[in-house]
């Protein structure tokens, strides 16, 4: 079992696009219609608006492959604050996910501890985060990875539906 975690460059944009868009669906693809959620991943997991994010300066994408294969990725903001804190500088720890066929393989654990590293690297002070309700496994990850809850977020899907959110928090 080999683990490696890699940033993702813009050349790879086609490869962040479709795994994006998969991982979206797979965790979300049930909390709204089919139509609402390809009209979310078209929108916000395309080529052009992930370019833009990848040449950004503070932010990082990452990936996470398991002997070789890509397993998932991760999105970290930082500088990014949140009005439910005065914590400053604080990083948005925005994306951490897996293909299903890689839960429970400790990866989500190394990419979120890899993120940290950055964040602390860049004197980050925190990580706050966007975890759906009804996300019981994300919910049990984060708490368990010392995140609290601070308050809530409806996180808009569409202009018919959201799906109600915890902001979460960590010191680092």
């Amino acid at each position: 079992m080999q683990i490696s975690i890699e940033p993702f460059s813009s050349f790879e944009v086609e490869s962040l696009e479709d795994l994006s868009q998969k991982t979206f669906k797979e965790s979300h693809g049930h909390s709204a219609t089919e139509i609402d959620i390809q009209n979310y991943v078209n929108y916000h997991f395309n080529t052009q608006t992930l370019l833009k994010a990848l040449n950004h300066s503070n932010i990082y994408f990452h990936k996470i492959l398991f002997d070789s294969q890509l397993a998932g990725y991760s999105k970290l903001i930082l500088d990014n604050p949140h009005p439910l804190t005065d914590i400053s500088p604080i990083a948005k720890f925005e994306r951490l996910y897996l293909l299903k066929d890689f839960y429970g393989l400790g990866l989500g654990k190394e990419l979120l501890q890899h993120n940290i590293e950055i964040a602390r690297a860049h004197q980050q002070k925190a990580f706050w985060i966007f975890v759906w309700t009804e996300n019981e496994n994300g919910l049990k990850f984060y708490k368990k990875n010392d995140f609290k809850i601070i308050g809530t977020h409806n996180f808009k899907i569409s202009d018919q539906h959201s799906n109600p959110n915890f902001v979460m928090l960590k010191l680092l």
